[in-house]
């Protein structure tokens, strides 16, 4: 009897401790760093450091990264509505893109999920970013389809600011 009491306890605990985290949303404000170690599958001397601003639903990200062919800066921004908007790519030139970011289950994280047509081919990126527990690690999983095939990457960044 002591057990099936000590269970329904624990159990009543669990989906208490749920239901008030679920209810805090992740924010991914700060600088991160990329921990190559951690990473995988994006190349060799690959590097990359970004500040995000976090605020309800914008975000914006604006980021250098670095590798053998150069140095590149990204700016973005996303709206977490689950509505789909249009945007202007970055590259290849004369693109056009179609954007739309959600909340990951309990607010964890964002789903950014973009669809990119030059006039020859489409291609579709999907970006899951979440936060760990303590707010140190970030991790950003990219999911990319196009004409070349199916590719998957791991970045894992490190708070240091």
């Amino acid at each position: 009897m002591k057990l099936k009491t000590s269970l329904a306890c624990l159990a009543v605990s669990f989906f208490v401790f749920a239901a008030v985290s679920a209810g805090e949303k992740a924010n991914l404000s700060g600088t991160w760093k990329l921990d190559q170690d951690k990473s995988f599958s994006n190349g060799p001397g690959f590097d990359q450091t970004m500040t995000i601003t976090h605020s309800g639903e914008k975000v914006k990200v604006d980021a250098k990264q670095k590798s053998p062919r150069g140095e590149v800066t990204i700016n973005e921004e996303y709206t977490i509505d689950g509505k789909e908007s249009e945007f202007t790519p970055p590259n290849p030139p004369n693109a056009k893109g179609k954007r739309k970011a959600t909340w990951l289950a309990g607010g964890r994280g964002i789903l950014v999920e973009d669809e990119i047509d030059d006039g020859k081919a489409t291609r579709r990126i999907a970006r899951k970013l979440s936060l760990s527990a303590d707010g140190k690690v970030l991790t950003i999983d990219y999911f990319i389809d196009d004409q070349r095939g199916s590719f998957e990457l791991k970045r894992i960044y490190n708070k240091v600011g």
